[in-house]
């Protein structure tokens, strides 16, 4: 399996530092980290992630429209929304801004599923 780069974008520490725990564990490394959409697309496209787990609801730029900038200027990264507000409406925001998964954040497997997903499709694609 790929071991992936990682950057979280949460606006909560405790959830970052949660996550990035899960995923070192997992093998993962994390490269950056950013407690709000621009910061987060600029660290994006400063490190040139494999994967970014983006929040929804940040400090000035959301999660969407960030999604959207590092679509658009970045569109190899695989981008997983881990929010904690599961409507079809946010999942649908996030799956027209390119988003390539959509995670509830209390659903820990299901980040763990979604990240193990991207990590075997970066396998098979180097492959």
């Amino acid at each position: 399996m790929t071991r992936l780069r990682v950057v979280l974008i949460d606006d909560v520490r405790e959830v970052r530092e949660a996550v990035a725990g899960l995923l070192r564990n997992a093998g993962h490394e994390i490269v950056g980290e950013a407690d709000n959409g621009a910061t987060g697309v600029q660290e994006t496209l400063a490190q040139r992630p494999d994967l970014v787990l983006m929040d929804w609801r940040m400090p000035g730029m959301d999660g969407v429209e960030a999604t959207r900038q590092i679509r658009a200027s970045y569109p190899s990264a695989a981008i997983v929304a881990f929010c904690s507000t599961d409507t079809p409406e946010v999942r649908d925001a996030f799956q027209a801004a390119g988003a390539d998964a959509f995670v509830d954040k209390r659903d820990v497997k299901g980040l763990s599923a979604a990240v193990l997903a991207i990590a075997q499709s970066r396998t098979s694609n180097d492959g």
